[in-house]
């Protein structure tokens, strides 16, 4: 049973860093349905794992870029939304949807704001997708008490700034635009996380969208294993984000300690663990059941 489990934590890494599915089924002799249902309970766990290490707040964020891909399913075409942050290259979240949706783009937006440090500096980086400004405007609010009865007021975080950057076609240059906030505070934020050299751009959740098309065959657009649905192909986003966040470290977050340079893992980088996790240690790992109110 050991020899089994063992099995299972092999080929879920593979498949977790890009391994084609059909490599797997002729190296292993297992039938594909079976590995396809490991794939689905462990990007079950992995998004609830997400949840709870990422998106439970107190995190201090800066500079958020969000952005979506588009890939061919067995039904047709799907889009993922995802979101990053700069300075520790920390995937907060992603959510997959039948079309490039509202309902898509809040979801993301709301678990970043649970993730979020209450009231703490935050810039949106964007492409331009209107949707995206309209829903970070509604969801990054607080309540303003004014004594009164009846429902607070609603405003803006103090420390909220979004930008867009519009790619044009056709020679045209690049538009980048302060879309709500400080332009001074947004470019202070900007250096904090990229920089003096940092510009207004979605680099990095672009170079996120890359790493996303390698490690996921599904998500390649010309690909032979199209995913069946939206619900399986989140599944095993999540279990790509987790990896992505806890187990492989990455170069551009070494630092350097006692003379020698350390890989870190987005995790680390955001003070979420202390060291880079395995395939088996994010399958055991146990999240505490959610606490209901009497």
């Amino acid at each position: 049973m050991k020899e089994d489990l063992d099995v299972v934590v092999l080929i879920l890494t593979l498949l977790t860093f890009g391994c084609p599915l059909p490599a797997i089924v002729m190296a292993f002799k297992i039938d594909e349905r079976t590995i396809g249902d490991w794939l689905d309970k462990a990007g079950e766990h992995a998004q609830r794992v997400q949840d709870h290490l990422v998106c439970q707040g107190q995190l201090d964020l800066g500079q958020v870029q969000g952005d979506e891909l588009w890939c061919r399913s067995q039904r047709g075409v799907l889009w993922l939304a995802t979101a990053i942050s700069v300075a520790s290259r920390l995937l907060i979240w992603g959510n997959v949807a039948s079309g490039r949706t509202e309902a898509m783009i809040t979801d993301v937006v709301q678990h970043v704001h649970r993730a979020a440090r209450l009231q703490s500096p935050i810039l949106w980086a964007t492409d331009g997708f209107a949707t995206w400004k309209g829903t970070i405007l509604r969801i990054f609010r607080s309540a303003v008490q004014s004594g009164r009865r009846g429902r607070p007021r609603l405003v803006e975080w103090a420390e909220l700034h979004i930008v867009q950057v519009v790619k044009r076609t056709y020679g045209e240059r690049t538009l980048r635009r302060l879309a709500f906030g400080d332009l001074f505070e947004a470019l202070h934020v900007i250096e904090e996380t990229q920089g003096k050299r940092g510009t207004v751009n979605t680099a990095v959740v672009e170079r996120l969208n890359a790493t996303l098309r390698t490690w996921l065959p599904d998500l390649t657009r010309c690909s032979r294993h199209a995913e069946s649905d939206a619900q399986r192909l989140e599944r095993r986003f999540f279990l790509t984000a987790v990896a992505y966040n806890f187990v492989r470290p990455h170069r551009s977050l070494r630092v350097l300690v006692d003379g020698r340079w350390t890989e870190r893992t987005p995790g680390m980088a955001a003070g979420l663990t202390d060291r880079p996790w395995t395939i088996e240690e994010l399958l055991r790992f146990r999240v505490p059941p959610l606490q209901t109110v009497a």
